[in-house]
């Protein structure tokens, strides 16, 4: 198969990975090689503490079309892929993680996109999970389509693709607390998905905790839907009429019943179940407080600490900003000619 000429560009996110990101660059540059004409990679470098910036500097000098993005500290994984997004120029723009995401896979996905997909996004079957994590994903995007009304599919991975049409999308949305799994769905441009097997690199696994996985999906769902205060509303008022009804049901007691039992069990459940709510209520409320604290800090999405780039830019010879000797001679002469004149 003949090389496409799309420019692709590949944004891969690497975080304490200095042990296998020069042969996930290097894999990736050949996979590139071999199908495109123009490419380059985008090495986000999300706040390492470890020896991953000096594996950087070795790729810049060992590899052509390499550039390298090294963020100030970790601001997470979709904090980082928007600032490799923001820099990244081609056509296609396919995200990665340098530590699972298959390199081999990017050929296919940019089919997918050639064909007419905007947004490629790619499922992991995720057998190796616990059937108990498995179960709770499903339940959760689930839910997430429910109250978003957004086709998010089951699985969604890190590994995804972005045309230039829906990248130019996505980095006019400068949400606080961005994630781009759902925005890639929220942008309305035609997406479609593809099942592959995430790589196993040094032993990483890749699992995060349950509370991290639970924090996440209370912000996505606090973030992209007013639904659970609308749910908070609607608990509200049905408690409210709960209330009401034992008002009503307390003085017909009282006229009716002969002996009117002491009203402590009552008084006590009718003030557990308004302290549920009211602890309920504020749990949701804060919630979406920190969200809009987050939201009008006027400080930007994040600080790039330092960037470099390989000594050449483009793979293809033809398109270079490099003038040869005799070009330069030859301007030379039209210049001299012209003062002539």
């Amino acid at each position: 198969m003949s090389p496409s000429s799309k420019f692709v560009s590949v944004v891969a996110i690497a975080s304490n990975d200095a042990d296998s990101i020069e042969s996930f660059t290097a894999e990736t540059l050949g996979v590139l090689s071999a199908h495109f004409h123009a490419y380059e990679v985008v090495l986000v470098d999300d706040g390492s503490i470890d020896m991953t910036s000096a594996a950087c500097q070795r790729i810049l000098e060992r590899h052509e079309c390499v550039r390298i993005i090294r963020l100030s500290r970790r601001f997470g994984l979709d904090i980082a892929v928007t600032a490799g997004l923001d820099s990244a120029i081609g056509d296609y723009a396919v995200v990665m993680l340098a530590a699972t995401d298959p390199p081999q896979r990017i050929p296919d996905i940019v089919a997918m996109a050639q064909a007419g997909a905007d947004i490629v996004i790619g499922t992991d079957s995720a057998l190796r999970r616990p059937v108990s994590l498995r179960i709770a994903r499903r339940l959760f995007f689930w839910v997430l389509r429910t109250v978003t009304n957004l086709q998010v599919p089951d699985n969604a991975a890190t590994m995804r693709l972005f045309s230039r049409q829906a990248i130019n999308a996505l980095t006019r949305i400068r949400q606080k607390t961005a994630h781009l799994r759902v925005l890639g769905c929220s942008v309305g441009y035609r997406a479609e998905t593809f099942p592959y097997e995430p790589v196993i690199r040094d032993g990483k696994q890749g699992c995060r905790p349950w509370g991290s996985m639970i924090g996440e999906a209370m912000s996505i769902l606090v973030s992209h839907s007013p639904a659970p205060l609308r749910l908070v509303s609607y608990l509200g008022g049905f408690a409210a009429l709960l209330n009401v009804a034992c008002m009503f049901y307390v003085v017909a007691a009282h006229f009716w019943k002969e002996k009117v039992v002491e009203g402590w069990t009552t008084l006590s459940l009718q003030m557990s179940v308004m302290f549920l709510f009211l602890f309920t209520t504020l749990l949701v409320i804060s919630e979406y407080l920190v969200h809009a604290f987050e939201e009008v800090k006027d400080r930007p999405l994040y600080h790039v600490a330092e960037e470099k780039s390989s000594s050449t830019a483009l793979a293809d010879a033809g398109k270079r900003n490099v003038c040869s000797s005799s070009t330069e001679n030859e301007h030379a002469l039209v210049a001299r000619q012209r003062t002539a004149a």
